[in-house]
């Protein structure tokens, strides 16, 4: 499989943040409850504190004040980690970075993933709405082009010249006309089986979450940050809009290493891929078996990280009731550690 990721602006990127930014005047009124109440709501990691105290550092502020800054933040996690905050997180567009405690994270991705498949459809149908957008202005277009080109070829002071390239460009656009307009037909008709398929999907909303696909999304993704909670290397673990993909993002120069072995399994900056994923669950526990593709990060001068377009390596990581229980190498092993 070959992936070729582009994360834009490393700062940000590799560390799930997208704070917004503080002023010069916000950075001096030193509300740092509201700021860590803001970011908190929004579902950001850790590193957002980190963005605006440097900002504000260069506005030369007096220094951040981290008790008010967490105190906020578990405010509005407390807002957003519930079923209802996470179906408004997901359908809002809005990527889950692991920020909730475990204890409410079952709460809180119930309603993401629901919210994200209906934010899915709802980008499908947007998409096909600018389609039909798109190809009718077009099809306006030619017909407009059409009746300027027959003012002109009926104007009796209009030079030779001039009726001569009226008459090409109507010649054009009659030609490019029936084309144009099976094209909008077909978005048209697009963008009702879109907006079928988003009624469809808001009407079964209830019956996909009873169903199997919500289920495996659901343990797939838990098993995930559980594991970047587990996994000191990894910065956090996000799910991709299409199929609720889990993929892992590794801090710069931390590595994961082979719990059996000593051996380096991936070293950060980069990006861990769920490859494939098995439950085993019977009476005495339920035990969730990961496998991960690894791509380097590389910089540019532009500041972006490019992911390789081929994995360097693999492991795996067997959770069990939750807890990461081991990582293990599989392929492009690193040297054995000193």
């Amino acid at each position: 499989m070959r992936i070729f990721y582009v994360l834009a602006f490393a700062g940000l990127a590799l560390s799930g943040c997208a704070t917004g930014v503080m002023s010069e005047k916000e950075c001096f009124a030193g509300d740092w409850y509201g700021a860590g109440l803001e970011d908190g709501g929004l579902g950001l990691t850790g590193q957002a504190f980190d963005e605006r105290a440097a900002r504000c550092a260069g506005f030369g502020a007096p220094p951040p004040d981290g008790a008010a800054y967490i105190e906020g933040r578990n405010a509005g996690l407390l807002r957003l980690c519930t079923d209802a905050g996470g179906y408004d997180y997901g359908r809002a567009g809005r990527v889950y970075h692991g920020v909730c405690r475990p204890e409410r994270e079952f709460d809180f991705l119930g309603g993401y993933l629901a919210g994200r498949r209906i934010y899915r459809f709802e980008a499908a149908r947007d998409a096909a709405a600018s389609k039909l957008y798109s190809a009718e202005a077009y099809v306006d277009s030619l017909w407009s082009t059409i009746d300027r080109a027959r003012k002109t070829i009926n104007d009796e002071e209009a030079s030779e010249e001039d009726v001569k390239k009226a008459k090409k460009r109507r010649k054009q656009a009659r030609s490019s006309l029936p084309y144009a307009e099976l094209q909008a037909d077909e978005a048209l008709y697009a963008l009702g089986r879109a907006d079928e398929a988003l009624s469809f999907a808001l009407a079964a909303s209830d019956d996909w979450r009873s169903g199997r696909e919500f289920e495996t999304a659901f343990a797939k993704l838990s098993a995930a940050h559980s594991l970047a909670r587990g996994e000191t290397a990894i910065d956090f673990c996000t799910d991709d809009l299409d199929g609720f993909a889990a993929a892992c993002e590794l801090r710069a120069g931390a590595s994961v290493v082979d719990d059996a072995t000593g051996q380096l399994c991936a070293v950060g900056p980069g990006r861990a891929v769920l490859a494939d994923y098995r439950r085993r669950a019977d009476q005495d526990a339920a035990e969730d078996w990961l496998r991960f593709d690894y791509y380097e990060a590389r910089s540019n001068t532009l500041r972006e990280i490019f992911v390789g377009r081929e994995p360097i390596s693999e492991f795996e990581a067997i959770v069990r009731d939750g807890a990461l229980s081991r990582v293990s190498c599989l392929f492009g092993i690193f040297p054995e550690t000193g």
